[in-house]
């Protein structure tokens, strides 16, 4: 038997992971395994990979995984020191594929032959490993948003109290301070980002070229950076434009016609 491609999905959650092998033949035939579960932890991995070898049919195995939050990271970095396939999809791609699907059960181990049945019906891409200074900027900017949210959620907190009856005078003097505090946070995490950035020349002359645009801030573009990766996976304007939530379609304008009245 001929085997054309093999893949393997990994539906990750903090604790353990759930992984389906699939593999199609010359037939056009897909063909998956019973599931397993491994846990989410270097140990796992070791596991993971042997049962990879086992399960394989002399052909390379791609791994298959959603980018869910950060518990993906650690498997998908220690895979790919390994030298070993890794493809990694937006869960949004994965929820839009799965709805094609005629399966209506919810569980990790469907996920993961969801997973599995992407890596052998996609052309699959390799995962463009963040470089050192993209995986920094991507964690400052995170930290950046978080306490931008909480210093917002605060000065409304602060507007409410001040317009309230009698408001402990306790209360206020701890809520100027948290304001305070996330106000300094702020320019310290800014700062931090300025010095990292001058790090690398070609990237803060980029940045400096964008930032000359007329309403675009420093850390709107680091921000964008962070979690694009630096574009790495963005090949054309409709990916882009796609990945930022928008359906940009082209509307021809009508023209319109003109009714004559006789008089």
């Amino acid at each position: 038997m001929k085997v054309l491609k093999q893949s393997i999905g990994i539906d990750i959650s903090k604790d353990s992971l759930s992984c389906c092998f699939g593999y199609v033949d010359q037939k056009q035939n897909e063909h998956f395994s019973k599931s397993k579960s491994f846990p989410n932890n270097e140990r796992g991995f070791k596991s993971l990979l042997k049962w990879a070898e086992e399960k394989s049919l002399n052909k390379d195995v791609w791994f298959v995984m959603e980018a869910t939050g950060v518990y993906y990271e650690n498997l998908a970095y220690w895979l790919f020191e390994k030298k070993v396939l890794v493809s990694v999809f937006l869960p949004v791609k994965v929820k839009h594929y799965a709805k094609t699907l005629e399966i209506k059960t919810k569980t990790d181990l469907v996920d993961a032959m969801i997973l599995s049945k992407i890596g052998l019906e996609r052309k699959l891409r390799k995962w463009a490993v963040p470089s050192p200074i993209m995986y920094q900027i991507k964690g400052l900017t995170r930290e950046y948003r978080e306490n931008k949210a909480k210093l917002v959620a605060s000065k409304n907190q602060m507007h409410a109290k001040t317009h309230a009856h009698k408001c402990l005078s306790s209360s206020l003097r701890r809520l100027k301070k948290q304001i305070r505090l996330l106000e300094n946070q702020l320019i310290e995490i800014e700062a931090e980002l300025r010095v990292l950035i001058m790090t690398d020349p070609v990237l803060s002359d980029r940045i400096e070229r964008v930032q000359s645009i007329p309403g675009i801030s420093f850390m709107t573009i680091v921000c964008i950076l962070g979690e694009t990766n630096g574009f790495a996976l963005v090949s054309n304007g409709k990916q882009l434009a796609s990945y930022a939530g928008l359906d940009i379609r082209h509307k021809p304008v009508r023209k319109e016609r003109r009714q004559v009245q006789n008089f």
